[in-house]
């Protein structure tokens, strides 16, 4: 019943979401910057500016709305820390 993916090494077409969240992320924080100098402030922020973001592949509506509109219509409850 598992279902296991493989992506090969050097194959970014393989993990299109991965390779849509280091671009993003890529805006804050350039190729090379060392993680340990990152304060959690700033890593917070981007977290906060990504879930909010709107994504092509979600209609146009952020991650934080889809999940909102998806909890709403399941009748699931989870205390939300940034909308």
């Amino acid at each position: 019943r598992t279902h296991i993916y493989y992506c090969h090494p050097y194959s970014a077409f393989e993990r299109g979401s991965n390779e849509n969240a280091n671009i993003l992320i890529r805006r804050w924080l350039p190729k090379g910057t060392k993680l340990s100098e990152v304060s959690q402030a700033e890593i917070e922020q981007i977290q906060i500016w990504m879930n909010n973001y709107p994504r092509m592949v979600l209609g146009g509506r952020c991650a934080n709305t889809a999940l909102a509109e998806w909890m709403a219509a399941e009748g699931v409850l989870l205390p939300f820390v940034h909308i």
